[in-house]
């Protein structure tokens, strides 16, 4: 199943991104090349009737006791019904998760990042515990929105990364609990200010404010039985259509599910909470010592996820 949050008008979607608990959304799911609406067909799910899941509907709706049922019946439904994907306006798939942790996970990417640093080793510890830190749950954006940098940035990137959303409630978790827990996966940009990064580094309070004006998440939450095998998909990204990335996922080092029991531990995780993967190898700019500029196009996608695209702008250049 591939679920959306999506919007019928773009004045609806600003309004909602000034919302701490949104209202214009819409639950839809893609049936064949169409999104059909389930919003109305979800209310059925007493799950979702929960005003906590006003910003996660997706994640809850994946996990709902009902849903099984919902999901038979959606999938009966004739595509004809349905909106085309470019004429609606896509909010990221989970609107207000509660947390949105971003990991560490791929050793290509630490490798050459810890050598641009200076370092020609990677801590022991990297191999043994998956680390994170906790970004900016209410930055999330949508495919097809304007990615914002901060005023004065000079080294705008990307990071092609894949996203695990929880949908149940889940504390002190095991693999197979973890596993239990997860409602889907989403292609996930993590936008970085690595000017700004590189300067408030050195404090040691992490990446801050150089991470956490916005990241892409979307278009679809892809529920796991629609992949058969995680770690051979690929992720690519694109630059005004050139590829500047080609990785694959199954080269990361730590598990969605290790990140759950490591994120979880003496404290809750709820439905639709994010937990990014790290960045791929050869997955940012900074990898490959060139930056995106105002005006780009920057597109990051993942075998059947799907892909998030976002043109690039500055707050002090319109």
């Amino acid at each position: 199943m591939k679920l959306c949050q999506f919007y019928k008008t773009e004045n609806d979607r600003a309004a909602d991104l000034q919302r701490r608990v949104p209202v214009n959304a819409r639950l839809g799911a893609l049936v064949g090349d169409k999104i059909v609406d389930i919003t109305d067909r979800a209310a059925k799910c007493a799950d979702l009737r929960d005003p906590q899941f006003a910003g996660v509907l997706t994640a809850a709706a994946a996990m709902a006791p009902e849903f099984e049922a919902l999901r038979g019946e959606v999938r009966k439904l004739p595509a004809d019904g349905g909106l085309a994907p470019d004429k609606v306006f896509f909010g990221p798939c989970v609107l207000r998760p509660s947390q949105f942790m971003d990991f560490y996970a791929f050793e290509q990417h630490v490798m050459t990042m810890r050598k641009k640093r200076g370092f020609d080793f990677i801590v022991p510890e990297w191999y043994e515990v998956p680390a994170y830190y906790n970004s900016n749950a209410t930055s999330l954006i949508g495919h097809g929105m304007t990615a914002t940098f901060p005023a004065g940035e000079d080294k705008l990137d990307y990071e092609c990364e894949m996203a695990c959303i929880v949908g149940r409630p889940i504390r002190n978790a095991t693999l197979e609990t973890a596993r239990a827990a997860i409602a889907g996966y989403a292609t996930l940009n993590d936008l970085s200010a690595r000017a700004r990064q590189t300067k408030v580094m050195p404090i040691n309070m992490g990446p801050s404010a150089g991470k956490d004006f916005g990241s892409a998440l979307g278009p679809y939450l892809v529920t796991p039985d629609e992949i058969p095998d995680l770690g051979a998909l690929g992720m690519r990204a694109f630059v005004n259509g050139e590829k500047w990335t080609d990785g694959r996922y199954g080269t990361v080092q730590h598990s969605f599910e290790a990140m759950i029991v490591f994120a979880s531990a003496s404290r809750w995780l709820y439905p639709g909470d994010v937990l990014g993967s790290g960045t791929v190898g050869g997955g940012c700019g900074a990898e490959l010592g060139k930056f995106l500029k105002p005006g780009d196009t920057i597109r990051v996608e993942i075998d059947t996820l799907g892909a998030v695209e976002n043109k690039v702008e500055r707050d002090d250049v319109q």
